[in-house]
């Protein structure tokens, strides 16, 4: 068994803490894990891609997953989710997509308008199996408050939908080893768990 994730989005959205957690919890379950962190842009604004794989030893050779090899692109970003596409195929690849525009340093330094939604899915399309759509800061700040917790729904929301295929025991228990407000990202988690299992 092998599992490619990528995670993307911009800096300040929790990408690498979402990285982190999902590897520790994909380590509890006894996977294999390796992974790689592109921080040189985590400054608040830049891009931030995340790739995490488990399964496996034998069948993980690298951190960074292939062109068109993703099983799962977690897009905190709309934006961020059609620049991701490099890693994805028709036949393979589910994305989940925050539907929380917010736009990267290098499109306000070149003066780029923002596409609509309907044109981020449009370019995403030919690249994915499947597509779901979750407004989960919007959830996050009428639910609990502010929209720092939006990244632990979307992984919720993955669990959920069964495309992130870890027991939610070991990502809660990821999640407290992680976070310093396990409290409430753990509501968060629960709440992207139970939006999936609608979808």
């Amino acid at each position: 068994m092998k599992f490619d994730l990528m995670l993307t989005g911009v800096g300040g959205e929790g990408v690498l803490t979402a990285g982190v957690i999902i590897a520790r919890a994909a380590n509890l379950e006894g996977h294999f894990v390796r992974g790689v962190q592109l921080h040189g842009l985590a400054q608040r604004g830049g891009t931030i891609p995340t790739f995490v794989r488990f399964g496996d030893e034998n069948e993980i050779s690298s951190p960074g997953i292939m062109q068109a090899n993703a099983d799962l692109v977690l897009a905190f970003e709309p934006m961020e989710a059609a620049r991701a596409v490099y890693f994805a195929r028709k036949e393979k690849t589910k994305f989940i997509i925050n539907d929380h525009p917010q736009m990267p340093v290098y499109a306000n330094l070149l003066d780029v308008p923002y596409p609509k939604m309907k044109q981020i899915i449009e370019k995403v399309k030919p690249f994915a199996k499947e597509i779901h759509i979750f407004k989960a800061h919007e959830l996050a700040k009428k639910e609990l408050g502010s929209t720092v917790f939006g990244n632990l729904i979307l992984i919720g929301a993955a669990v959920g939908t069964g495309y992130l295929p870890l027991k939610e025991k070991n990502l809660k228990e990821a999640i407290k080893m992680t976070v310093p407000d396990p409290e409430n990202n753990l509501r968060a988690f629960d709440l992207g768990v139970r939006l999936g299992k609608k979808r």
